[in-house]
């Protein structure tokens, strides 16, 4: 993963202290990634399942993909996501994932995640 650009700062590739270890930035990581396991785990889950982007239109050096246009084992994450609530149906549901170029390469930097 990356950490997303701020005001005061431009995109960086995670560390190992930020993603991992003690640090209370790697603790809340762990806890959001987590809280967010069951709902992207297609049924029946694999040990390791395959993920797939498709491409998308960059603005400059970020780019949003929609959930319907990421697939994790052959199924959309939006059909897994749907397919693991309790009640939500595909209109009320709005997850893209954001991932911003951080010396050449391509790395996750922000979840927006939004029901109802």
């Amino acid at each position: 993963m990356g950490e997303a650009a701020t005001d005061a700062s431009p995109a960086k590739v995670g560390s190992p202290e930020t993603c991992a270890g003690d640090a209370p930035q790697a603790k809340q990581m762990e806890k959001a990634v987590e809280g967010f396991r069951e709902s992207f785990t297609p049924e029946p889950p694999t040990d390791d399942p395959k993920v797939e982007a498709a491409q998308v239109p960059a603005t400059g050096d970020k780019v949003v993909i929609p959930a319907d246009r990421i697939t994790v084992d052959g199924k959309t994450l939006e059909e897994v996501i749907l397919s693991n609530s309790t009640g939500v149906n595909s209109e009320d549901l709005n997850v893209n994932v954001e991932a911003g170029k951080i010396e050449d390469a391509w790395y996750v930097t922000n979840l927006d995640f939004d029901i109802g």
